[in-house]
């Protein structure tokens, strides 16, 4: 039976609080691009020390006063800075736009604040449309080789995914202590941040780090200040041709969400095809599940419909992908953070 609402009904009560839901989420959108903005300026690293005055922090930042105390006022109600008497401070949340902290989230927001992401958002609706990205329509090119042709930005993207991992590492291993492993292959690993954990956690192990060419050429300076350039080798290459063979334990970080059903099976596939009998695939990935705790996996989803030809899975469409990759399931691992950890073994 259909149900009409007749608006008049609803007391005034709720349609204030719901007008208030409404620009809650476009003061949402404002907050964030204004953190960014800060974040982008330095304005985080120059806080470090402690509070400062507005007057004071514009000119460590080489920007106009009243502009910045504008800005302090509105991201003090995002959480990021606080007043002290007439100075601000960095909350934690604001610490961890600094670029020198552990766990710095810093590149990851800039990342999603710079135009290549917004730009494709503001043309949300081509994708609702077409089932297809908006990079090539706001961009002239897929986000890829976006970042390639424009290596700044590009910098920013791989630093972005350490940042992700290093929200993860903590939780992934206490999930699996890679106990065992001989080498391990960190495939799209980025600048290795993960892989760097697992071999200080197994110190006999040696690594083997995967990625595009402009990619891993950035990981030097984190593998010489992890003093594991003996320990990694640093292999470039596209994981749609080829994945580096001699290792017992793959990994893939954070791949698979951003392609296709049908690039994701030639992803795996190529690790099927250098996988020992004996060895395992370990898949770390958000996992959609509406009757589980609340996550950000739905909202991310929708960054994968805009940005790229990816999506983010349930676990069923999961074993879907191994299987027609020759793989199974083995084990699926919570973590006290939204990834989930995957150990697929051959099939």
């Amino acid at each position: 039976m259909d149900v009409e609402l007749h608006v008049e009904n609803v007391s005034p009560i709720a349609k204030n609080e719901s007008s208030a839901a409404v620009l809650q989420l476009i003061s949402n959108m404002w907050a964030v691009q204004a953190a960014a903005t800060f974040a982008r300026l330095s304005g985080p690293d120059h806080l470090a020390a402690g509070p400062k005055s507005a007057h004071a922090l514009a000119a460590d930042m080489g920007v106009d006063a009243d502009a910045l105390a504008r800005l302090l006022r509105g991201i003090a109600r995002a959480g990021i800075v606080q007043r002290q008497g007439e100075a601000w401070a960095l909350t934690a949340t604001g610490n961890l736009l600094r670029r020198d902290v552990p766990g710095s989230m810093r590149a990851f927001l800039i990342v999603q604040m710079a135009p290549a992401h917004w730009l494709p958002w503001g043309q949300m609706d081509h994708s609702i449309r077409t089932g297809g990205p908006a990079t090539h329509l706001t961009l002239g090119m897929d986000y890829w080789s976006y970042c390639k042709s424009h290596p700044e930005e590009g910098r920013d993207f791989a630093a972005a995914m350490t940042s992700l991992s290093t929200m993860a590492i903590e939780a992934v291993l206490a999930a699996d202590d890679f106990t065992g492993a001989r080498c391990v292959v960190d495939v799209g690993g980025s600048h290795g941040a993960l892989l760097e954990a697992i071999l200080a956690r197994v110190p006999h192990a040696r690594g083997v780090l995967f990625d595009l060419p402009h990619v891993v050429e950035g990981a030097g300076p984190a593998l010489r200040a992890a003093n594991l350039v003996d320990r990694v080798e640093l292999c470039a290459g596209s994981f749609f041709e080829s994945v580096p063979s001699g290792g017992d334990t793959y990994l893939l970080k954070h791949i698979l969400h951003d392609w296709s059903d049908n690039e994701c099976v030639t992803i795996l596939g190529r690790i099927r095809e250098v996988l020992p009998k004996d060895g395992r695939l370990v898949v770390v990935d958000m996992v959609l599940d509406e009757q589980g705790p609340p996550s950000p996996a739905a909202l991310l989803d929708l960054n994968m419909l805009v940005m790229h030809t990816g999506r983010e899975r349930t676990l069923s469409e999961f074993e879907v992908l191994f299987r027609r990759a020759g793989l199974r399931l083995f084990a699926r691992k919570t973590t006290a953070s939204p990834f989930v950890l995957l150990d697929v073994r051959t099939a």
